[in-house]
C-alpha cells in the first residue's frame, strides 16, 4: 500500500520541525505549570537524567530538541553538547540558552546515524525520547558507542508501548475527519501493530468533489463541530484522498529496549519505570493542594523509579554503559 506513488513517507524529526516552524514562541518561555501532567513527566525526567550523570565531564544529548533536559541538567556536568536534526528546534533551543545565560552547552543542528565528533570523545551521552524517532537504530546506537569513552554512561527515557497501548489508547486504528478553517477536509489515521511494536500516522486531504467529501460536507455535525470521529480506516478511504503522507515510529516496552542496547553491544542495560506520580494524585483529587510541592514529588518519583515494576508505568528509564 505505502509503495503506492499516492504515500510519502516523512521522518519523525520533519514532523518536529514542522511543529517547531508553526509555533516557533511555543518552548522558548517555557515554564512548568503546577497541575499539569506533562509538566510533572518533564520535572521527573531531569531528575532522573541528574542522577544518572552528576559529575561527569563531557555530556552528548543525542536528538536534543528545544534543549530538554540539557538546560536543566547542565549545572550537574562539566559541559554539554546537544544535536538534533530538526534546524527549527535547535534554533529555539539556542534562543533558551541565551536567555539561560548558561556557558557550558552547545546546540547544533546534527544526524544521530552520522555524528560528526571523533571516536571517545564523551564519557556520558543521553536520550530523551529520541530513539523512537532515529530512522536506523542500529546505526545510530553503534554511532553513540563510537563517540563515547569506554564505559560511558548511557541513559535513555522512552514511552511505555505496554501502558500505552492498554490503559491509554485503544490498540485498534483511530480516524478522524476535521475541516479546517481555509475550509479543508483533512482525515487522519493512527494503526498500531503489536508486533513489532510500531504506530504509523497517516494524514491526507480529502478529494471534496468525490463522493466521500460531498457526504461529510452535507453533515451538518461535522460542518459545526469541525470534527467527526469515524471507524473507516486508510484502507477504506485511500481511494477519496489527495496525497498521503505518513510517518512510522518503533515503540518499545521494557524487555525490547533493553534488547536493542544489549544486542548492540552495551552493557549492563537496567530498565526502571516512572510516570504514576500524576495519577496516584490525580485520583485522590489532591493536586492542587500538591502543585506547590511538585518540584519535590517528582524529585521522589526519580528516586523511587527503580523500585517501580517498569511493566506497569507509563515511562520507561534505562541505563547502560558502552
Amino acid at each position: 500500500m505505502e509503495n503506492s506513488s499516492k504515500y510519502k513517507k516523512v521522518e519523525q524529526w520533519q514532523i518536529y520541525d514542522r511543529m517547531a516552524r508553526r509555533d516557533p514562541n511555543s518552548n522558548v518561555y517555557k515554564k512548568f505549570l503546577p497541575n499539569e501532567r506533562y509538566d510533572w513527566t518533564l520535572l521527573t525526567e531531569i531528575e532522573l537524567f541528574r542522577n544518572a550523570v552528576r559529575g561527569y565531564r563531557k555530556l552528548l544529548d543525542v536528538g536534543c530538541g528545544t534543549g530538554h533536559p540539557s538546560l536543566y541538567i547542565s549545572e550537574d556536568v562539566g559541559s554539554i553538547t546537544g544535536i538534533d536534526r530538526s534546524a527549527k528546534t535547535i534554533e529555539i533551543a539556542k534562543t533558551r540558552l541565551k536567555r539561560s545565560g548558561k556557558s557550558n552547552v552547545v546546540f547544533e543542528v546534527g544526524n544521530a546515524e552520522a555524528l560528526r565528533f571523533s571516536d571517545d570523545s564523551f564519557d556520558a551521552v543521553i536520550l530523551c525520547g529520541s530513539l523512537a524517532t532515529f530512522s536506523d537504530k542500529r546505526k545510530a546506537l553503534q554511532e553513540i558507542k563510537r563517540v563515547s569513552k569506554k564505559n560511558a554512561k548511557v541513559a535513555c527515557i522512552e514511552a511505555n508501548w505496554l501502558f500505552q497501548s492498554v490503559r491509554e489508547r485503544c490498540f485498534a486504528g483511530e480516524g478522524d475527519f476535521s475541516l479546517t478553517e481555509k475550509g479543508l477536509i483533512k482525515y487522519r489515521y493512527v494503526k498500531r501493530s503489536w508486533n513489532p511494536h510500531k504506530e504509523t500516522d497517516y494524514r491526507c486531504l480529502i478529494d471534496q468533489n468525490n463522493a466521500l467529501g460531498k457526504e461529510l460536507r452535507s453533515n451538518q455535525q461535522f460542518l459545526k463541530k469541525k470534527k467527526l470521529k469515524t471507524t473507516k480506516t486508510i484502507e477504506e478511504v485511500e481511494s477519496y484522498c489527495l496525497e498521503i503522507e505518513y510517518d512510522e515510529e518503533e515503540k518499545f516496552d521494557a524487555e525490547t529496549i533493553a534488547r536493542i542496547f544489549d544486542e548492540n553491544d552495551f552493557k549492563n542495560p537496567v530498565v526502571s519505570g516512572y510516570g504514576m506520580m500524576y495519577d496516584l494524585l490525580a485520583e485522590a483529587k489532591i493536586i492542587k493542594k500538591m502543585s506547590s510541592y511538585m518540584k519535590q514529588l517528582t524529585k521522589a518519583e526519580a528516586a523511587m523509579s527503580r523500585l517501580l515494576n517498569p511493566l506497569k508505568t507509563e515511562m520507561l528509564f534505562l541505563t547502560c554503559e558502552t
